[in-house]
């Protein structure tokens, strides 16, 4: 992720069904904060992501943005804190939420066991209330008028969705032309690129959102991307965005590759270390915190290769998460 150098409104009416809420939570892996999305405009609405619950400002913009509704469906995007932490908080607050409000979020039990996961959960839980979600569940608002669609989008995290929104009349901006609204989460940023679990994931669900042909994306951080081309055949911005994030890891891809072919640093060495081909890849950088997260993006890299049959590792001395093995092209 990188900083965001445009101040974004901590209250954005995005269309006529939609408004952005800020998480006031800004960090190196946040941006500027979390985005939440509301949804809807009649007394009940729906709220994507809840902020980290640890900011009481947020909790007033957003009393602010419902003006006196109530949330009565939370559906979460994944288990980070920074997007699920404030669902105590919220469930503690009549004024804001209704008392037969669901939270949704999809089941994981890899994650949702953690004892962290658990505790933002708990109130839920404690509820009653907590669902799970499934892919390609609806979600009906405002009596049908607007309908999101719950898309599976794993590799940031394992529990990773989507949500696709969609109005059924012509009164929300952009949805006249067929544009499809999607809530990325983490999937796809504002500005940037987001941290990456599995890779080979990542990609397909990159290549799923593609084909949806989004007219805007409602990212997780960072600012709302939308508009199009100066001549209405071209893809939208959102489209875009997506194509470039797809283009940016199979440049990286091709890049390591590149490195593998050539003799390994070390004439004694078999093959080449995580940290050396990191070296070759990102050369330009310096600073030891992106180093390691670059030596993280290799890693993944090299894992999707491997499972793909192109690049073969072998331990030399060191675990797995030690960066010690070492790796080569399976020359065919």
């Amino acid at each position: 992720m990188q900083e965001n150098t445009n101040k974004l409104a901590p209250i954005e009416r995005v269309s006529q069904s939609i408004v952005r809420v800020l998480g006031l939570n800004p960090g190196p892996f946040t941006l500027q904060g979390t985005n939440t999305y509301v949804v809807g405009q009649g007394e009940r609405r729906t709220l994507v992501d809840t902020g980290d619950g640890a900011q009481p400002e947020y909790f007033e913009r957003l009393k602010e943005c419902l003006g006196g509704s109530r949330i009565d469906r939370i559906l979460l995007t994944h288990w980070h804190a920074d997007h699920i932490g404030g669902i105590n908080p919220l469930l503690s607050m009549p004024d804001v939420v209704a008392p037969d409000c669901a939270v949704y979020k999809n089941s994981c039990p890899k994650v949702d066991g953690k004892d962290k996961v658990a505790a933002m959960l708990s109130g839920a839980r404690a509820r009653g209330c907590l669902r799970g979600i499934a892919d390609g569940q609806v979600f009906d608002v405002d009596a049908g008028r607007v309908r999101m669609t719950a898309v599976y989008t794993p590799g940031h995290t394992d529990d990773h969705m989507g949500f696709v929104v969609e109005q059924n009349s012509p009164s929300m901006a952009g949805q006249e032309e067929g544009g499809v609204f999607l809530v990325t989460g983490d999937l796809v940023l504002g500005e940037g690129t987001t941290v990456v679990d599995d890779l080979s994931s990542y990609m397909r669900s990159l290549s799923r959102v593609l084909a949806l042909q989004p007219s805007m994306l409602l990212p997780g951080h960072g600012p709302v991307i939308r508009g199009s081309g100066t001549d209405g055949s071209k893809p939208s911005n959102a489209v875009r965005v997506i194509e470039g994030y797809i283009s940016h890891r199979l440049m990286r891809e091709s890049q390591i590759v590149d490195v593998l072919g050539r003799s390994p640093p070390s004439l004694d060495s078999n093959g080449w270390r995580v940290e050396d081909i990191t070296a070759a890849v990102y050369a330009s950088i310096t600073d030891p915190r992106v180093i390691v997260a670059a030596q993280h993006n290799t890693l993944l890299h090299l894992r999707k290769l491997q499972t793909e049959g192109v690049v073969r590792s072998t331990e030399d001395g060191g675990s797995r998460a030690d960066h010690k093995e070492l790796w080569e092209l399976i020359r065919k």
